[in-house]
């Protein structure tokens, strides 16, 4: 199993993110699952096999959290070092206890290279 860390957030945003109990963000990559978690407030575990395509993400955002619409979903402590999952078929997930299902996940990591490295799938097509 390989832990990657999230970026550090912003001190300011840090505070806020400790109070939504959010702080404690991890990913975890084994053999046969890759799994997010954004403290209580989101969680997926995404079979390996599903992760269709993976890379370095272009999105340029100014939100940190946990956001999403129709299955495609942003989840970050920072606005830098994103990488964005293609999967099919789609993982399920929860946000604030909420059942959902994820076709896209944008990630914020301190060492986007080193995860792309270890999981080794094509890049998403353009």
């Amino acid at each position: 199993m390989s832990t990657f860390a999230m970026r550090d957030p912003h001190p300011v945003m840090g505070a806020v993110l400790a109070l939504a109990a959010s702080r404690r963000a991890t990913v975890e990559l084994t053999d046969e699952t890759l799994e997010v978690r954004l403290g209580l407030t989101w969680h997926a575990r995404i079979p390996r096999a599903s992760i269709r395509a993976a890379g370095h993400d272009p999105l340029r955002t100014i939100s940190i959290g946990a956001h999403g619409w129709r299955g495609d979903w942003l989840v970050n402590t920072s606005r830098h070092g994103l990488v964005v999952l293609d999967l099919e078929p789609p993982a399920p997930g929860r946000c604030l206890g909420w059942p959902l299902r994820v076709h896209r996940l944008h990630l914020s990591l301190a060492d986007p290279d080193a995860f792309l490295a270890a999981l080794t799938v094509p890049r998403p097509a353009a």
